[in-house]
């Protein structure tokens, strides 16, 4: 059965507005949660006109204790959570011999303990009604380590690896668990790009793929199917031959930092890969 209720966080632009705006079309409820009030009241009411119904939830996922009362105020104005999508991620890319843990603890802070908090708030409400469908939006980039992009890649890897563990657990009570895992996307994470980012696509048909492969509750979603190719492929390189090709891929991505959902340019993410 489709979703009547969803949660997704990250949802005030970018991929996170565009499952919301596809969710509405289906006329689910939605709980679209982020730290713009403006840019959520704004996506609500596009979601309205879509057909769909929404409430507003103003938070900051990097405050763990304001994203489980978030997760339980959501539950309780849609009646239910049928999905929660943990979809706010930051990207930051910082080349390693610069590299200082201010730098790496901002992206550890968003894409997995707001990601991890977001999901693990959900279960007990789902256990509750004996059903619910966990999604994590991850990345490719999560495959392997990329240059000047070691905190990033790393957490999307351990988002992946947490809902890889989520999934044989949860199974057996009714909860479904996916991994999101997208290529390039046309966010404004990608609007100062100066790497190459192909096979990039826009963020309102990556919706569509994902919330139709969502109604088959996959293990993992993962787009498009030439990058899937090459990342899968990076993983059977050996080391010393992955690293000559990420050389001579070129300069390393300069990207200007963008929290999702926030009251800044965001990614609603997935991606900068």
């Amino acid at each position: 059965m489709p979703p009547r209720s969803v949660l997704i966080t990250g949802a005030s632009r970018g991929f996170g507005r565009a499952l919301a705006l596809e969710y509405g079309s289906r006329g689910a409820h939605i709980a679209l949660c982020a730290r713009s009030v403006d840019q959520l009241e704004s996506a609500a009411g596009e979601v309205r006109r879509r057909g769909g119904k929404a409430i507003c939830v103003r938070v900051d996922v990097t405050d763990v204790s304001a994203v489980r009362l978030a997760v339980e105020h959501a539950a309780r104005e849609l009646g239910s959570l049928d999905m929660v999508i943990a979809n706010a991620g930051l990207g930051r890319t910082h080349s390693a011999p610069h590299l200082t843990f201010d730098d790496v603890a901002p992206v550890l802070d968003v894409n997995v303990r707001g990601a991890l908090a977001t999901l693990v708030s959900a279960i007990p409400i789902m256990r509750s009604c004996g059903r619910g469908h966990l999604v994590g939006v991850s990345s490719l980039a999560g495959a392997r380590g990329m240059p000047a992009s070691a905190a990033y890649c790393a957490s999307k890897a351990a988002l992946s690896t947490f809902l890889d563990s989520l999934r044989g657990d949860l199974k057996s009570l009714g909860i479904h668990v996916t991994d999101v895992q997208p290529g390039f996307m046309d966010t404004p994470m990608l609007e100062h790009a100066t790497h190459w980012t192909p096979w990039r696509w826009p963020a309102d048909r990556a919706a569509r793929h994902v919330v139709r492969a969502l109604d088959g509750s996959p293990a993992i979603i993962a787009f498009p199917w030439p990058l899937v190719a090459a990342t899968r492929l990076a993983r059977l390189l050996p080391a010393a031959l992955y690293d000559r090709a990420m050389k001579a891929s070129g300069p390393a991505p300069n990207l200007n930092e963008f929290p999702t959902g926030s009251s800044v340019p965001s990614n609603s993410d997935g991606n900068s890969l």
